[in-house]
């Protein structure tokens, strides 16, 4: 079996084993091997594997693929050659040099890389507490994300893409499978889908209506453990069959609520913390003050 170990800095390393066949590595969900990065390109390569060796090949990427420091378009590679994806770099790993990494595997199965801060340092055997690491990982994903976030609402882009760029993001923090921008029309009582993208599975309606009217109510924040049993909620129950965890917040430029940010996952319930509401309200700001500049600037548009 041939693996993948991938540098995180100071979080020390991951190991992804390698199925026969294709995969991409990416800073996004649609990728089998995703990490948050910089300078990773969605899809930033492509890796073949025929159980001895590794094929890689660029795609396209802004930031490169490099060997033995010099970018090339496709290369193979064997047991014991690095390569690089912009900043981060990847070790191939034979199933019999297994034994000599000090630091523990996840199981192959974990698929996400979690910090955004891997540098281009060698690769490193560095221990540490799993459950530590997590919670640092995850606190510095969500502040790439809104530092992210400000840079991409400070750079002028016009107001769908800019959308789309916002929603993205923070689908690559939170555990979710759908989110949805919804803004006011014309009338003050009427919300249109801006961006709405599912990230697996299909589930009509796009986003639960009974958990936006609430928010739209209360003009508070929520997150709900499983939308579908909730009895709390008004409107017709029926309507949220199989949607689990959910959690919605205004987008106030403070002068009335403009739409609703929402999140949900249909697979998992009860899974919204405090710090992912938090993300949510930092990012309902930011699209307020996007939505605020197009509407008085319509060459934005």
């Amino acid at each position: 079996m041939v693996s993948l170990v991938v540098s995180l800095g100071d979080a020390g390393e991951q190991t992804f084993a390698l199925p026969l066949g294709k995969v991409t590595i990416g800073r996004t969900k649609d990728n089998e091997i995703f990490c948050l990065h910089k300078s990773l390109s969605r899809k930033h390569a492509e890796v073949t594997c025929d159980g001895t060796r590794i094929h890689v090949t660029d795609l396209a990427s802004k930031n490169g693929v490099f060997v033995d420091g010099r970018r090339v378009k496709e290369c193979d590679l064997h047991a014991g050659d690095t390569f690089r994806c912009g900043d981060v770099r990847f070790l191939v790993e034979s199933a019999t040099s297994h034994a000599t990494l000090a630091t523990p595997k996840p199981p192959p199965s974990a698929r996400t890389l979690p910090s955004p801060l891997a540098d281009d340092a060698l690769i490193r055997r560095r221990a540490a507490p799993v459950a530590n690491h997590a919670e640092n990982d995850r606190a510095k994903d969500k502040l790439f994300v809104v530092i992210r976030a400000t840079e991409l609402v400070a750079s002028g882009q016009r107001i769908d893409k800019l959308l789309a760029e916002l929603v993205v993001l923070a689908a690559q923090v939170l555990t979710i499978d759908r989110v949805a921008v919804l803004t006011r029309t014309g009338s003050a009582h009427e919300l249109e889908g801006r961006v709405v993208k599912a990230f697996a599975g299909e589930h009509h309606p796009p986003y639960s209506q009974r958990v936006v009217d609430w928010v739209l109510t209360q003009q508070s924040p929520a997150s709900f453990a499983d939308v579908a049993s909730d009895l709390t909620l008004g409107g017709d129950r029926a309507s949220d069959a199989g949607i689990r965890a959910a959690a919605s917040v205004p987008i106030d430029a403070g002068h009335g609520i403009l739409g609703v940010l929402y999140v949900d996952s249909i697979t998992t319930p009860d899974i919204f913390r405090p710090d992912d509401i938090a993300l949510l309200r930092a990012m309902a700001n930011l699209i307020a003050v996007a939505i605020v500049r197009d509407e008085r600037d319509p060459s934005l548009r």
